[in-house]
């Protein structure tokens, strides 16, 4: 084997495989279960995925990617990466609470649905998220740079 296929074949490492084979086992499990189930409406499950593929492919991807066009345009390239994940990774959050936190489904005298203080747990996570991301920004910045060689 050449070095160049060696190379190649270890390119994502053991982690990456063992949860390729572990999202596929829960996909085949949830199909099994999907076609298992008696009641399931079938052209509801296949609305719903294609929604999601488009929601998620054609109006998040081209947000992101029009949004992240725009900043770098306004602000220029020179925000330290984990300023930008943690911008992104907050957009993200954000976007998926939403619904909860503007308590959309609510229903009065039903105590199930939405039964947590949504907000708290925003503020938490968030906080959580620029933190950490800030520990890693200074520890980032003290080790000592690495030099490729070529």
């Amino acid at each position: 084997m050449s070095e160049a296929t060696r190379e190649e074949s270890n390119k994502y490492g053991v982690l990456f495989w063992v949860g390729t084979v572990i999202g596929w086992a829960i996909i085949v499990y949830g199909a099994r279960l999907l076609l298992a189930d008696d009641e399931a409406e079938w052209f509801n499950t296949v609305r719903l995925a294609a929604i999601g593929i488009i929601a998620h492919d054609v109006i998040w991807l081209a947000v992101s990617v029009g949004t992240g066009w725009l900043l770098s345009r306004i602000i220029g390239r020179e925000i330290p990466f984990w300023i930008r994940w943690a911008g992104w990774t907050t957009a993200i959050i954000v976007a998926m609470w939403l619904p909860v936190g503007r308590r959309y489904g609510d229903r009065l005298n039903n105590d199930t649905i939405l039964p947590r203080n949504y907000t708290n747990s925003i503020v938490i996570l968030l906080a959580v998220i620029w933190v950490g991301a800030a520990i890693y920004g200074f520890v980032s910045s003290r080790r000592p740079a690495e030099r490729s060689e070529g």
